[in-house]
């Protein structure tokens, strides 16, 4: 499987410092999140509309960054939407999905399920990756602190053993 792990960004110092939410359990976030100067320029891979709705066909919600932020009073309001755009190489930006130490508690199939309807997604999906040719990055919360990055490149069908790496992440190996 053609994944490599590396250090990640610590997510919610990133989100604070660009002022928008901190994700706590399963999140989309912006293919740029660890380098945008604001949140203005946060960058989505096509896919992200699609696969937002995928999960909410399953009961899951996006607690992504861009999904509200605080107003003038400190009031959530809605941001602006997530759209797709090209890096500054003309690259398509990763789909970057984050996973929130928070989820441990919560039922041990979030993962396989949220991987699974991204993998749906690409496969069924053609116009928004070759489902040969993705490319995905997994940003995992550790739950001694830090945050880890995996990245694949390659068939959408082997998305499904990213779960162990997750889970291999959460467990310290």
């Amino acid at each position: 499987m053609p994944v490599q792990t590396r250090s990640f960004v610590d997510v919610g110092v990133r989100a604070r410092k660009l002022g928008c939410r901190v994700p706590a359990g399963i999140a989309l976030l912006p293919g740029n999140f660890s380098t945008a100067v604001s949140s203005a320029e946060f960058c989505y891979h096509a896919a992200t509309p699609q696969v937002r709705s995928a999960w909410r066909s399953v009961a899951l919600i996006d607690e992504g960054p861009d999904v509200c932020n605080r107003g003038h009073r400190g009031q959530l309001t809605p941001n602006r939407p997530a759209e797709p755009c090209p890096d500054v190489s003309g690259d398509q930006v990763p789909l970057v999905i984050f996973f929130g130490a928070s989820i441990l508690g919560g039922p041990a199939h979030l993962v396989t399920v949220a991987l699974g309807m991204v993998a749906s997604v690409f496969t069924c999906n053609p116009i928004c990756a070759s489902p040969r040719e993705v490319r995905f990055d997994v940003v995992v919360e550790q739950p001694s602190g830090g945050y880890a990055c995996l990245e694949y490149h390659g068939d959408a069908y082997g998305l499904m053993a990213l779960v162990e790496e997750v889970r291999g992440i959460w467990a310290g190996k």
